[in-house]
């Protein structure tokens, strides 16, 4: 079933700004580079916290509703963000998960975490303990990291992911819910499955919609549902407690069009859907 909701669609293409001196010219002042500036479509005007992969190397910045970077920090392939209490922005490093104070740029919290095996780390979740919810790719594991940095609890399922060591493409997102469980996004087998807190499956989302490589993030609802966002199977769907899909959007469904990969697909207060791609 389809629904036609307002869409907020960010995609973010950051130039630098370059200044040429003449060697003969006297010494004059430098100028303070103009604030970069994204541009921005549509009606809908607010200011976002956003990620690049390839702007300076990866950078997590904060736009104000006219589309200026108003403040932005260092942070390798970061995908999931999220703005905290006391004005501090958490985030994944690929290599871990990082806080930062937005006040003086400090970091405040970090996890590395150590492997010779290969893994990726493409997703974090703040819990309501302090703890920091991280899933670890190629290693088929979530892991709770404490206030010190030290992992707390720990939920693997080798025997069950299909993809167990590969480091890349075997998953992406995770989230504990309310409940206590662990919902998880199996990128390279298109399903989502949820674990108790001794590991267990206890639920298994797979639809037609969860193509291969087809889910990269996933949020829970107050109502229950799942949005959830389509990775290489270029869509966003919502799904009921049934499994049944409830609301999608698909590259047909908006003239010109073009979702690539969904890396993250959020419902906000206002009933839109942010699409990140």
């Amino acid at each position: 079933m389809k629904k036609l909701i307002a869409l907020s669609i960010v995609a973010a293409c950051m130039c630098g700004s370059f200044l040429t001196v003449a060697p003969a010219a006297p010494a004059k002042k430098k100028k303070k580079p103009a604030p970069a500036k994204l541009e921005l479509k549509g009606a809908v005007k607010h200011r976002f916290l956003g990620s690049s992969y390839s702007h300076k190397g990866g950078v997590v910045y904060i736009v104000d509703k006219e589309g200026t970077i108003e403040w932005e920090t260092p942070a390798p392939r970061a995908q999931d963000i999220f703005m905290l209490e006391g004005d501090r922005v958490l985030f994944n490093t690929n290599r871990g998960a990082r806080i930062v104070s937005v006040k003086d740029k400090k970091v405040v919290w970090e996890y590395k975490h150590e492997s010779k095996q290969k893994f990726e780390i493409h997703s974090c979740q703040p819990l309501k303990n302090g703890n920091v919810l991280i899933t670890v790719c190629g290693h088929s594991k979530v892991i709770e990291v404490d206030k010190d940095g030290k992992i707390a609890k720990t939920i693997e399922f080798s025997k069950v992911s299909k993809a167990a060591g590969n480091g890349h493409m075997e998953l992406r997102d995770s989230l504990k819910t309310a409940r206590g469980t662990y919902l998880v996004a199996f990128l390279a087998e298109g399903v989502i499955r949820e674990f108790d807190g001794d590991a267990k499956v206890i639920r298994t989302i797979k639809t037609d919609y969860f193509k291969s490589k087809g889910v990269s993030s996933i949020q829970e609802l107050k109502n229950g549902n799942l949005v959830v966002g389509g990775g290489y199977g270029r869509n966003v769907v919502e799904v009921d407690k049934n499994d049944k899909i409830v609301w999608s959007l698909t590259q047909e469904d908006i003239k010109g069009l073009d979702l690539g990969y969904v890396a993250t697909a959020k419902r906000l207060d206002n009933g839109n859907t942010l699409v990140s791609l």
